[in-house]
């Protein structure tokens, strides 16, 4: 019996400074090498990462032509909401969530550089945005709160982050997690929360 087919969904490149350690056409061609059937790079508030992920995706095709590369963002909330992990569905989305990060670099209180978003600010950019919240194991009964707010707004299109940490804790946060995503209506979403190759 063969493994069944995994993307990973929330990867994040080094142009999420100080986050990770990877080029984006790195963690494509380690994606493909490693046999998975997709990748998913968002990094913080940012699509910088975009362009070159595109061009290892791309210079790759022949090696992996049913290798899929989205592009999303990791939105890092200034309101204490935990990261939510936002790929837009079309192309208007894409623009919504472009319009939501020029939001966040234009406050008047953003310093160069920051990006000062809200809960409210995706709120109002929702609209064709597939959502992978990140629950923030300090703030359990927040992020639930989080969750069930977002997927109310916007059914169908939000997923709790189910990640392995290693700590000895996996079976009782996984579990609790589980139980979270059943009590939101919204399904749990297997990842590694990959940061290099």
């Amino acid at each position: 019996m063969s493994a069944p087919a995994y993307a990973e969904l929330m990867a994040t490149s080094n142009f999420s400074f100080l986050r990770s350690g990877s080029h984006p056409e790195e963690l494509v061609s380690a994606a493909i090498a490693l046999g998975l059937k997709g990748i998913g790079i968002a990094d913080r508030n940012s699509f910088a990462g975009v362009v070159r992920g595109y061009v290892a995706h791309r210079d790759l095709k022949e090696k992996a032509p049913d290798f899929r590369y989205v592009v999303g963002v990791r939105l890092c909330f200034a309101d204490g909401t935990p990261d939510i992990i936002a790929y837009p569905s079309d192309r208007e989305a894409y623009g919504r969530l472009c319009r939501l990060l020029s939001r966040g670099n234009l406050r008047k209180e953003t310093e160069k550089g920051n990006c000062l978003i809200q809960l409210s600010d995706l709120e109002a950019f929702i609209e064709g945005q597939l959502l992978i919240v990140q629950c923030d194991e300090t703030r359990w009964a927040h992020s639930r709160e989080v969750l069930m707010r977002l997927a109310g707004r916007s059914p169908g299109n939000v997923w709790l982050a189910a990640a392995c940490s290693f700590k000895g804790t996996d079976r009782a946060r996984l579990n609790r997690l589980a139980t979270m995503a059943r009590e939101c209506g919204v399904p749990l979403l297997a990842v590694n929360d990959v940061l290099y190759h």
